[in-house]
């Protein structure tokens, strides 16, 4: 059920990453409810993944098991953390009306953004291997 919430919250980043990225040039109203909604949902679940590995016990404890080796996880976890950085950023530029870099940061954010919400759905599972 722990990986079902986090895949969740995931999914609706995403999901207000690109639709925002949609509504940028022409419904800035939009744009901001929607990558705000992305925000919220990827905080949300990076909190709770964090919390659950080093408070509650590992994220075995909740039935998610690893399906790479450890050095992908870490890879895999490196490059998210690098995205996340990225998201608050973009948010922080985006609020401040720092059109310029905000706009370039999204070339780069949002691919990798892409690349480690897929890798997670494939490096994770709620079963035993």
């Amino acid at each position: 059920m722990a990986l079902f919430f986090v895949n969740s919250l995931m999914t609706l980043s995403i999901f207000g990453f690109y639709t925002g990225y949609f509504f940028r040039k022409f419904d800035l109203k939009k744009h901001r409810l929607l990558n705000l909604i992305g925000i919220l949902s990827n905080l949300t679940a990076a909190v709770y993944l964090l919390c659950i590995k080093y408070l509650l016990g590992g994220v075995s404890e909740f039935q998610i098991y690893p399906t790479a080796p450890e050095i992908v996880i870490h890879t895999h976890r490196f490059f998210a953390a690098i995205a996340l950085v990225m998201m608050l950023v973009m948010g922080y530029t985006g609020w401040k009306r720092n059109r310029n870099l905000h706009v370039k940061l999204h070339y780069i954010f949002l691919p990798l953004y892409t690349i480690v919400y897929i890798s997670g759905l494939f490096l994770f599972q709620s079963k035993p291997l």
